[in-house]
């Protein structure tokens, strides 16, 4: 009983020796600090739509045309001006919708579009993280459904 008990302590610091060798192997300082530094998205004030129809969330349009798009909430007072990014995907499907289908607008839908295209990716991640977490894990009685709902690929 004896020997098998320092066969397995023995196999056991084996394989724990290959796992850390395997996982720090991709542990690079670079690599620990992207997965734990805070992700934002910049996108230019024009990239939203006409600025008739932003200046209702981002305020008028100004010298400073750098929004940075993060989870966090809409402000429009600060520099760079911050953009949910929930908020920033409902404002350019309901500015694209808004749009007439004009050759003159044209450009400016399929501008709009690729940043629709940016923002999508970016906010998927956060709400698959979301959903795939435990119900139980810190969120109160909250329906995870109503945190983020689901949004379509593409305006």
């Amino acid at each position: 009983m004896k020997r098998l008990r320092a066969v397995l302590r023995q196999h056991l610091k084996l394989a724990s020796l290959g796992l850390l060798l395997t996982v720090s192997g991709g542990c690079t300082r670079d690599a620990w600090q992207d997965a734990f530094t805070l992700k934002v998205l910049q996108v230019s004030y024009d990239d939203l739509g006409p600025e008739a129809m932003v200046v209702p969330a981002l305020g008028p349009r100004g010298k400073d045309l750098t929004i940075t798009v993060h989870h966090g909430a809409t402000d429009a007072e600060a520099r760079p001006r911050l953009l949910n990014v929930h908020q920033g995907l409902l404002l350019l499907r309901k500015n694209h919708r808004s749009l007439p289908p004009t050759p003159a607008n044209d450009a400016l839908r399929q501008r709009m579009a690729r940043a629709y295209s940016r923002l999508y990716p970016y906010y998927r991640t956060r709400r698959d993280a979301v959903l795939g977490s435990p119900p139980f894990f810190g969120r109160g009685n909250m329906m995870r459904m109503q945190l983020m709902p689901p949004m379509p690929p593409a305006i």
